[in-house]
């Protein structure tokens, strides 16, 4: 009798366990030795068994014991294991470092990030600000006809404004070797006279499957040369130097529209960029490209008076054949060698490192049939590509425009070395200007009761040339760094008196010892030669009474006198 009951407790218990075990189970993985699940926890990754480890140890017990068979061990580990991924959320959320949101299979990624800049400038300018002002490197370029304005302004300035307003979404689709990245923007520059409006600034699609072979296609910042390719994020500085912005690869933006075939830079110690693009800059390809047409072969257009001799003395024709350039297109190649380490993109030695970062690069980009327009016999009238020659004036080539068609041969070689909070980088730069029509435009001047007397440009439009020096250190590790640069531009070599020079110095306290949250004090010292000779803009016009009467041909750089400015920005941004 004692056998009989003894037993029968053996078998109720092995009954109830293996119910309890029923109700319990979750997960579906072939092992049952090995199932469970990567749970995400506070930042990082652990594995959790699919299975409570007290029940399983209670089923292997029974397993050993004979209580139950293998086969309804396994049974039950497969249902609890099956119930448990039926239950488990499709995805998960979570924030670090901007807020993430993924599929369970891993086969979906997105990334929300913003990035807030808001900072107060502070200028104090020389009297010749208010006379001659800056209209040869930076235009501003108004109405239809795109009308040239000078930027001037009173002895001392101050303004607030957002420098950088940013919505980034990034992450992958189907698996982590197709990655997107888009970015808008809605900000506004110092010197702009209308609100910002948001706008995509990036949108592009990476293909890394093959690492030696990843392909980029979308709008994106060209990969040209250092100062292009750094993110605004992680800049020693509050602002680039002027220098930066005016060698872009094609010449009007950091941005543009294409195809990059490049190999991983986490993989190989020489990297190598090889892209087409349209270069025109964001939003906009060769279709809005166009030039003007000569209604007689050899003679400028636009203008009813003014016209070169030869040619007839009513010109004006503001049609345009679009398709005149639309198969050209820009060619950018760039070669990095990482000698020591790693030093990437960003400026400034974040991660102080504890071994020397060293590494060189060059980049070259060919951009052919850039329209600056004005082949008419009246200077700054001409409807063709008023959105390129405003890029052009905004990034400071404005004394390009007005010369027609140009080719453009840009190259940029670098250098960069970091160690122990110590940072320098530096680069120099040369670009090729080639224009179509061999001679000088002609300038024509009109008159109150006819055509007015006229001449050709008094010299030809040059090539480029500049070149920058920055360093840093961190005085205490990531957290607080101190930043010298000193930038030297020629916007053109064929002019004399012309050179821009700008020194740079900067703090700049990292709160959270990151890029991501800092205040950044910056004084900066510009001095603007203003010799040379800048189309519809300086003197000398053709020398009439004409020119000097209230009828606006007096140049806009009537008095010789060299722009200086000093100025203390400072900056507060968060990256989140």
């Amino acid at each position: 009798m004692r056998d009989l009951n003894a037993c029968m407790k053996q078998s109720f218990s092995a009954i109830g366990l293996l119910s309890l075990c029923w109700w319990l189970g979750v997960g579906s993985i072939a092992s049952a030795a090995e199932s469970g699940l990567m749970v995400e926890k506070d930042g990082q990754f652990q594995f959790v068994e699919a299975i409570d480890p007290a029940t399983r140890l209670l089923l292997e017990r029974s397993l050993k014991q004979g209580l139950i068979t293998q086969e309804e061990y396994n049974n039950v580990i497969k249902e609890s294991e099956r119930r448990a991924y039926l239950m488990q959320p499709s995805f998960r959320g979570w924030y670090d470092r901007g807020f993430n949101f993924s599929m369970n299979d891993n086969a979906f990624l997105l990334k929300i990030r913003g990035f807030v800049q808001t900072r107060f400038t502070q200028r104090f300018r020389n009297d010749a600000w208010r006379n001659p002002g800056e209209a040869k490197n930076f235009p501003e370029l108004l109405g239809v006809f795109g009308d040239y304005r000078a930027n001037r302004s009173d002895s001392n300035a101050s303004q607030f404004n957002l420098r950088r307003v940013r919505l980034m979404f990034m992450g992958h689709v189907f698996n982590p070797d197709l990655k997107y990245f888009v970015q808008l923007a809605g900000e506004t520059s110092e010197n702009s006279q209308s609100p910002g409006s948001v706008q995509v600034l990036d949108a592009a699609v990476t293909s890394g499957h093959v690492p030696w072979f990843n392909m980029m296609l979308g709008q994106y910042k060209v990969f040209f040369n250092r100062a292009q390719i750094n993110n605004s994020t992680s800049m020693q500085f509050a602002e680039r130097a002027l220098v930066m912005d005016a060698f872009t690869a094609n010449g009007l933006n950091r941005r543009d529209i294409g195809l990059t075939i490049m190999n991983d830079e986490e993989l190989y110690p020489v990297n190598y960029y090889i892209g087409v693009f349209n270069g025109l800059g964001p939003g906009f390809n060769r279709f809005g490209a166009f030039e003007s047409e000569q209604p007689t072969e050899g003679c400028a257009g636009g203008q009813t008076s003014g016209t070169p001799p030869g040619c007839p003395a009513t010109q004006r024709n503001l049609n345009a054949n679009i398709r005149s350039d639309v198969s050209q297109l820009m060619y950018a190649a760039r070669l990095m060698w990482n000698i020591m380490g790693r030093p990437g993109y960003g400026e400034g030695d974040m991660a102080y490192s504890e071994t020397p970062q060293f590494a060189v690069g060059g980049g070259y980009a060919y951009n052919p049939a850039i329209n600056t327009a004005t082949n008419n016999g009246f200077i700054g009238i001409d409807l063709a590509n008023l959105n390129v020659r405003r890029q052009l004036a905004t990034y400071g080539n404005g004394r390009q425009l007005g010369w027609g068609l140009l080719d453009y041969s840009t190259y940029a070689f670098d250098g960069v070395f970091k160690y122990r909070g110590f940072s320098l980088q530096g680069e120099w730069y040369w670009k090729n200007v080639n224009r179509h029509e061999k001679t000088a435009p002609y300038l024509g001047t009109p008159g109150a009761n006819g055509p007015g007397t006229g001449g050709y440009a008094p010299s030809l439009l040059g090539n480029a040339t500049g070149w920058y020096v920055q360093s840093g250190y961190f005085v205490v590790p990531r957290k607080l760094q101190v930043a010298a640069r000193y930038a030297w531009w020629d916007p053109d070599t064929n002019a004399s008196g012309d050179l821009i020079k700008q020194v740079d110095a900067a703090i700049t306290y990292y709160i959270s010892g990151t890029y991501d949250h800092q205040i950044a004090l910056q004084f900066s010292n510009i001095f603007t030669g203003s010799g040379g000779y800048a189309l519809g803009r300086s003197a000398p016009l053709p020398s009439s009474p004409v020119a000097l009467t209230s009828s606006g041909n007096v140049p806009l750089d009537a008095v010789n006198k060299n722009l200086i400015e000093n100025a203390i920005r400072i900056q507060y941004s968060i990256f989140f």
